[in-house]
C-alpha cells in the first residue's frame, strides 16, 4: 500500500505545480511527502551559498504542508547527479511512488542534455508520475 511519496523540488514552476497537483488530486491522509532537493555546486563556498538560499525554498513549502496538515520530511543531497540522488533516496525511504514535474526539454536539447525526469522514468523501481509542464 501506498505510504509514502517522494517529490523532487527546485525553484521552478514545474516543480510547484507537480506539488500542488499532488495536494489536490492524491494526497491522502496516511501518507508521507519525502521532498528532495538536489543541490549543484561546483565548490563548498557555492555549496554553503545554494545551502542558506535553500532555505526560503524550505520555508515555502514547508507553510503549504502544514496549512494542509502533511506529514513530511525534507532531504537534501549534493553527491552524484540529480536524478541518481533522488532515486537513492527513494529506495532508502521505501517509497512507493515518485511525483515530479517535467522542464519539457525539445528533442533536440534532450537528446544532447538528457533530462532528470526521463532518468528517473527509465531507472526507477517504483512507479512515476510525470506532471507535464503547466
Amino acid at each position: 500500500m501506498l505510504k509514502k511519496v517522494l517529490l523532487p523540488i527546485d525553484w521552478s514552476e514545474h516543480s510547484l505545480k507537480s506539488f500542488e497537483w499532488y495536494l489536490a488530486y492524491l494526497h491522502q491522509d496516511g501518507f508521507t511527502v519525502i521532498l528532495v532537493h538536489y543541490i549543484d555546486a561546483a565548490n563548498d563556498k557555492e555549496l554553503h551559498e545554494k545551502e542558506a538560499k535553500m532555505m526560503e525554498l524550505q520555508e515555502e513549502y514547508e507553510t503549504k504542508l502544514l496549512q494542509h496538515k502533511v506529514s513530511y520530511r525534507w532531504m537534501t543531497g549534493s553527491e552524484g547527479s540529480p536524478g541518481e540522488y533522488i532515486l537513492r533516496v527513494a529506495k532508502e525511504e521505501n517509497v512507493g511512488l515518485i511525483v515530479m514535474g517535467t522542464r519539457g526539454l525539445g528533442k533536440i536539447k534532450k537528446a544532447f542534455l538528457g533530462s532528470v525526469s526521463d532518468f528517473i522514468v527509465t531507472k526507477s523501481t517504483v512507479p512515476v508520475l510525470i506532471c507535464k509542464r503547466p
